[in-house]
């Protein structure tokens, strides 16, 4: 009888204290874990879309040699898209056609496009490339926009967008288009800092990251994720 009483007093289940422990450490757990996600999100964005642009230049590069068509890689900050357009024939504009369109992020989340105040140099390429242009565009889908223009070209290098909608006037240039999250307290500032650098005679594109912890005075790394005729090298 008295081994009866003590099977049933040990399934008479957890009491009040223990179930509050328990639902308390639940939640200090899932508040440890939503504060690590949401600053994991916010390193990731530009990562994010850095590598959606850099994707898109590789496209534009790789089509342009394989179809031996010029590709046009438009980004737009009075939109905020970034499209690849297929030129066709370069002499006319009605043939244009959009390849492909991306969504770019608030500036206030990521910024695409102007160099941040606390970084005053471009990544280290051989030769200096200068800052992407971002000038009223001439073409007919995007007129009048604030847009940067690359325009790769059949024989592999790249020009800008040109004065006229069919290119007229464009001279072979690469450029550098800034991607960096805004510092909450300073928004000229940039927290995470990436790049992706064009070179206008050659057409490569290679994306690089800004670490601050680099004992150098150019603290610009390559990230690796470059490469020639679309493909990527590194790892």
């Amino acid at each position: 009888m008295e081994t009866k009483n003590k099977k049933i007093s040990s399934e008479s289940g957890f009491s009040m204290i223990e179930l509050l422990t328990v639902l308390a450490i639940i939640l200090i757990l899932s508040g440890v874990s939503l504060f690590y996600l949401t600053a994991h999100q916010t390193l990731y964005k530009p990562d994010e879309q850095a590598l959606l642009i850099t994707d898109l230049f590789q496209e534009a590069r790789q089509k342009s040699l394989t179809q031996r068509e010029t590709h046009r890689l438009e980004i737009n900050r009075t939109r905020k898209t970034v499209r690849l357009i297929d030129e066709n024939t370069p002499a006319t504009v009605d043939d244009d056609t959009v390849i492909r369109e991306i969504n770019l992020l608030e500036d206030s989340v990521v910024t695409v496009g102007v160099k941040p105040g606390n970084i005053d140099m471009n990544p280290p390429e051989p030769l200096p490339v200068p800052d992407a242009a971002f000038l009223p565009s001439n073409y007919p889908t995007s007129v009048g926009d604030s847009v940067a223009t690359f325009r790769f070209m059949a024989n592999g290098t790249v020009t800008n967008g040109g004065n006229t909608a069919t290119g007229n006037g464009a001279v072979v240039t690469g450029g550098t288009l800034h991607i960096w999250s805004p510092n909450k307290d300073e928004q000229a500032n940039a927290d995470i800092a990436r790049s992706i650098t064009v070179i206008g005679s050659s057409g490569s594109v290679r994306l690089w990251e800004y670490d601050r912890s680099l004992s150098t005075t150019n603290k610009w790394k390559d990230s690796r994720r470059s490469g020639t005729y679309g493909g990527f090298t590194g790892n």
